[in-house]
């Protein structure tokens, strides 16, 4: 299988010569916005009530049903990545292996992955991931030592036993003679001799282990989430993250990702924790019907004309102009040739 990070330079295209699609790229689910875990580089961290913090929960498989179902009703090519993770660690869901195996078996993406953080990882859940042939599992880790884990999780979770559920994930894939899932293993760049230990640590029982580079959320006056994880190395953080960035005007997300919060909000961004862009329920409107809908083509409009301090979420934001996340561009794209894609205002 390909490698995860190298997944971005696979059938590329250049996306201003596309627009408008058809249908997204990318669409997350959400499975659960609960986390056992409390990273200090993580909105989860968070004590202040919040549109987050007011609408955390598990999607119900009545509800993830009903999201694929509006995917399978959408004519056209397949969606490029289903992801089963936006904001919590998705086997807090117990209902997980269920949605992961209705989610492959639907056929409505070229692949299907998930992100967690390892620790609910057991080998029963594992098998169930396996026979469900899940593409990619991408494991989050978070301290390459069981003090720094700790420090940085707020959990007493033993990383050994999330070395062991990987360990043994490993084992049931060479048993069944199985390529899926492929096991990415990723740490943030600690700028420190703790990246080697974290690589020496997972390469044994992952596919692929690689650091990921230093990113912020969206900002919040109460916490700086880059100085949460660096502390004294925040300086160099920064650095690294400014020389890696672009002066973008326009975030290609809402061009390309449709992302379908637990209580089955939908946005067209995958980082937006405090809820500023959600522009739509499937509950209320299908997700073809959406993403062809004025509001949806007003946020677009909104990216290409500069606008984006209109919105409170995309205003205190920057991950789009991160050239390590994003890999697209949509600034000059003419706004006149996404009106064929919308109906009319009336």
């Amino acid at each position: 299988m390909i490698k995860y990070t190298e997944l971005h330079k696979t059938n590329r295209q250049n996306l201003v010569e596309v627009l408008p699609l058809q249908k997204p790229f990318t669409v997350l689910i959400e499975p659960s916005s609960l986390c056992n875990f409390r990273c200090v580089q993580c909105f989860q961290s968070l004590k202040e009530k919040s549109y987050f913090s007011e609408t955390k929960g598990n999607m119900s498989l009545e509800r993830f049903r009903l999201v694929l179902d509006q995917l399978s009703s959408w004519t056209g090519p397949k969606i490029k990545v289903l992801k089963l993770t936006i904001y919590g660690e998705p086997l807090v869901n117990p209902d997980f292996p269920e949605i992961a195996r209705l989610a492959v078996a639907s056929g409505v993406a070229e692949r299907v992955e998930m992100t967690t953080n390892g620790s609910l990882l057991k080998p029963s859940v594992s098998e169930q991931l396996v026979a469900a042939g899940l593409d990619y599992v991408r494991v989050s880790i978070y301290g390459a030592t069981q003090e720094k884990h700790e420090e940085v999780t707020g959990s007493r979770t033993n990383l050994e036993a999330i070395r062991d559920n990987l360990a043994a994930l490993r084992e049931i894939k060479l048993r069944t003679s199985s390529e899926h899932p492929f096991v990415s293993c990723k740490t943030l760049d600690t700028f420190s001799a703790d990246n080697e230990v974290f690589l020496e640590l997972f390469k044994p029982v992952a596919d692929e282990v690689y650091l990921d580079k230093p990113h912020g959320w969206i900002r919040v006056e109460e916490k700086d989430f880059i100085e949460g994880y660096y502390g004294e190395a925040t300086a160099r953080a920064k650095q690294d993250l400014l020389a890696n960035s672009s002066r973008r005007t326009a975030c290609p997300m809402p061009f390309t990702t449709m992302a379908v919060r637990a209580n089955g909000d939908v946005s067209p961004c995958c980082v937006d924790f405090i809820g500023g862009t959600n522009l739509g329920n499937v509950g209320r409107t299908s997700l073809c019907d959406l993403w062809h809908s004025q509001e949806w083509y007003q946020f677009q409009k909104m990216h290409l004309e500069n606008r984006m301090r209109e919105n409170p979420s995309c205003a205190r934001c920057e991950i789009y102009r991160s050239n390590h996340y994003t890999k697209d561009t949509v600034d000059g794209f003419p706004v006149e040739r996404l009106l064929g894609a919308v109906p009319p205002l009336t």
